[in-house]
């Protein structure tokens, strides 16, 4: 009986994967990728191994014991790199060091909570932060895939999977970044959103906010959702005064608090961002921008100085990341990217996805530096998936599909490369 109960279990499960499809090609995309970076992870290790002292500018360790040997070395140690550093310093130690405070939470608290049991140390840190993060860009995939098709129709929904996947930044989804914690929380946000669930929308949201500064930016785009599904909704009703031309709609009150209520939800993220600052300034760190200034180098200025500074390195011999060059081009290409498809956004994908967006790109664009330009906009390309829409619309054309895919998938493995022998790629 045993064993028949199990075959039935499992030929449930083998027709429920057949008939979900969103489940079964995120999954595929993601055993897929995350086999091909952890095999070329691994073969960097073994060919060229990272030197083990510490060094605080080129290897910056941040305290965190360096996992080196036998499979640890292989599985683990590429992945111990750069903001990962922080994300395990702020689960070991709070925000005990200032320049950590620009990252909330959350992401961290869930890597120290998972990591107790896993025994609280490095090694536990460091496993607890990657299935996290791929636990989430599993999660991510299969929510991409079912947003894709119902918006652009399924012939759409795997390329746009292979492209986030395989984009020169996409290793990041596998690292132990918040990119995809992020993502997943943004994405799920505005679909609940778009679809009336705004109770689920605004948990969403507040999370996002809780994992990066930049999720605050979904409190516009569901508010708009909110008025959008108050406006199309049959409660509301004509009001036309006599003698006048004008026409005026007045909405019922029930549906007026259900409209605040929903509002309410909205504004959700902006307040897991106003939480964050007074749980900052009760901890009496510096302001924000004072952190930024100190240690990033980046202050507000105007929304796209970065991309000229930029272009003045690339183009004409500046000296802002002179020594990162193909970083910066990258950097560079993709705040191109993103200006066009987020123009595009507002008239293809509706203008909530259209707005996500621009507040997000606007945001990025707004700390400038004569020092580092653009720095880390390859990976917060990311986080735009109204982008990645897109180009699986364009990739329809079978000579942009393989452009974009051999171009991506050369790109990655070489900016990955880079990553995992601590060469500064976002």
């Amino acid at each position: 009986m045993g064993k028949w109960e199990g075959a039935v279990k499992i030929e449930r499960m083998r027709q429920w994967l057949c008939h979900n499809t969103a489940v079964r090609q995120g999954l595929i995309v993601f055993l897929g990728v995350r086999l091909l970076f952890t095999l070329w992870a691994a073969g960097v290790a073994l060919l060229l191994p990272t030197p083990v002292e510490p060094d605080e500018v080129l290897r910056p360790y941040l305290g965190e014991a360096q996992l080196g040997d036998g499979m640890n070395g292989l599985l683990l140690a590429p992945w111990q790199r750069f903001d990962t550093q922080r994300y395990m310093r702020i689960a070991r130690d709070g925000y005990a060091t200032e320049e950590d405070s620009v990252f909330p939470p959350l992401y961290p608290w869930l890597v120290r909570a998972l990591s107790l049991p896993l025994g609280s140390n490095t090694q536990a840190r460091l496993t607890a932060a990657l299935l996290i993060s791929n636990g989430a860009a599993l999660a991510l995939l299969m929510l991409l895939y079912h947003v894709t098709a119902r918006e652009l129709g399924e012939i759409h929904a795997t390329r746009a999977l292979l492209y986030l996947a395989l984009f020169p930044s996409g290793f990041f989804l596998f690292a132990a970044y918040t990119e995809p914690l992020f993502l997943l929380l943004a994405l799920a946000a505005l679909w609940a959103g778009r679809n009336g669930r705004f109770a689920w929308a605004g948990v969403f949201g507040f999370l996002a906010a809780a994992t990066r500064l930049t999720g605050w930016v979904l409190a516009l785009p569901l508010a708009y959702e909110a008025l959008r599904h108050a406006i199309s909704s049959s409660h509301a009703s004509r009001l036309t005064l006599h003698g006048s031309r004008f026409t005026f709609h007045v909405l019922r009150p029930p549906l007026t608090c259900h409209l605040l209520r929903n509002l309410l939800f909205a504004a959700l993220p902006g307040l897991a961002l106003l939480l964050f600052l007074v749980y900052r300034w009760q901890l009496g760190l510096p302001p924000l921008t004072e952190v930024y200034g100190r240690y990033w180098f980046q202050q507000t200025g105007i929304p796209g100085q970065d991309i000229l500074t930029a272009a003045q390195t690339l183009f004409f011999g500046g000296e802002a990341r002179r020594n990162e060059l193909f970083a910066l081009a990258l950097d560079f290409a993709c705040a191109l990217l993103l200006i066009v498809t987020t123009a595009l956004s507002f008239r293809r994908l509706g203008v909530g996805y259209g707005l996500y967006a621009a507040l997000l790109l606007l945001f990025m664009l707004l700390p400038t530096s004569p020092v580092k330009p653009l720095y880390s906009f390859s990976r917060y390309a990311l986080a735009f998936f109204p982008t990645f829409m897109l180009l699986a619309q364009w990739g329809q054309n079978r000579w942009v599909h393989r452009l974009l895919l051999y171009g991506f998938l050369a790109l990655a493995l070489f900016y990955s490369g880079q990553f995992f022998m601590w060469g500064w790629v976002g």
